[in-house]
């Protein structure tokens, strides 16, 4: 049998450590843990529709999430970031790894350089690179990509740990 004709439940990923809404809902079987004891699990292709999902508040007001798919090991995300208006990051802050923003809907400005998304608008702000304050001039939604891990440290904005993963 050849690979385009296998069975879906055959069609299944390395062992690896994913979560978020994709990620948990692909996951197949229970998981294992490796050799530094994090647990890995196999996966299925997955399609979801992000209506249905939940926003999730951070807890920073006005700042709400829907973790599509989170690499557990590396802290790689795709997420849907929702900022109301008026909201925004306080204060300027840089990130671990590169962030890839697409605006989906709304206007959302970084103050000391004067860039704003709107819709269709991609940016991206490489690793290590200070930016920031921000702020949501309207309900404002953001595709949002990190390669790596959100922040170096948590952010004073942040109450929880949680949050800025």
């Amino acid at each position: 049998m050849s690979d385009d004709q296998r069975p879906a439940d055959e069609n299944l990923s390395a062992p690896a450590a994913y979560s978020g809404a994709a990620g948990d809902s692909g996951r197949v079987g229970d998981p294992v843990a490796d050799a530094s004891g994090v647990a890995l699990a196999r996966f299925r292709e997955i399609m979801l529709q992000v209506d249905d999902l939940d926003w999730i508040d951070k807890t920073l007001a006005g700042l709400s999430q829907k973790m599509l798919w989170r690499n557990d090991r590396t802290g790689a995300s795709i997420a849907l970031v929702r900022f109301a208006a008026g909201s925004g990051i306080p204060s300027r802050h840089a990130h671990a790894s590169n962030q890839f923003m697409f605006c989906l809907e709304g206007r959302y400005s970084y103050l000391p350089s004067g860039i704003t998304l709107e819709k269709g608008s991609f940016y991206w702000n490489p690793e290590g690179s200070a930016h920031g304050p921000t702020l949501a001039h309207e309900d404002t939604v953001l595709l949002e990509v990190y390669d790596g891990p959100h922040y170096p440290t948590q952010p004073e904005w942040y109450s929880s740990p949680d949050d800025a993963n």
